[in-house]
């Protein structure tokens, strides 16, 4: 019998997790607080720097609206023609997880976009990127295609809890105004 004694693993967890944010300590800014942050970006970077990421945020913002609506429509309409689905919490959810995945699929290059930007460098006054195209083209030349699309599964298991949730919920009020509000009005 060994004498050495075992690290329970949570705090083997919790050491590896935190371990990775080392790399970090050289970039962390250090703010004080909110207000803090405020006057120190707008001092070191600039007044617009406060809105850098902006556009690319609105630009995913309607990928993501876009390609959920859409594709939740389109799926539970097309779920519904094949006989097999009644219109129920069934047919809600497997539509729900079908939209997040297509969402998944259109938003990934327009997210990485935007994060990059937010996070890009400006060296002697010079932005790294010029706008999220460019970021697009950059990562395409310098990290392949399939690179728009890394971490698929966990941006998908993030997003498609939320679609589901988000549509049922939004079927469920539906029918809850269809069957109580109707039934007021007469």
């Amino acid at each position: 019998m060994s004498n050495q004694k075992t690290v329970p693993t949570s705090i083997n967890f919790l050491f590896g997790g935190t371990a990775g944010n080392i790399i970090f300590l050289a970039e962390r800014r250090n703010y004080k607080n909110a207000f803090n942050a405020l006057a120190r970006i707008v001092k070191e970077e600039g007044f617009l720097a406060l809105w850098r990421g902006t556009i690319p945020t609105m630009g995913r913002a309607m990928v993501v609206n876009a390609a959920q609506l859409a594709s939740y429509s389109q799926s539970k309409e097309m779920l519904l023609n094949t006989g097999y689905f009644e219109n129920n919490i069934t047919l809600h959810f497997v539509s729900s997880m079908i939209s997040g995945l297509v969402t998944t699929a259109a938003s990934m290059p327009v997210d990485i976009a935007k994060t990059r930007i937010q996070n890009m460098k400006v060296v002697d006054g010079k932005p790294e990127f010029k706008g999220a195209v460019d970021v697009i083209i950059q990562v395409c030349r310098n990290e392949g295609i399939f690179s728009l699309w890394k971490g698929f599964f966990p941006y998908y298991a993030r997003l498609g809890p939320h679609t589901v949730l988000t549509f049922i919920f939004v079927e469920q009020m539906r029918n809850f105004y269809k069957t109580y509000a109707y039934s007021y009005s007469s």
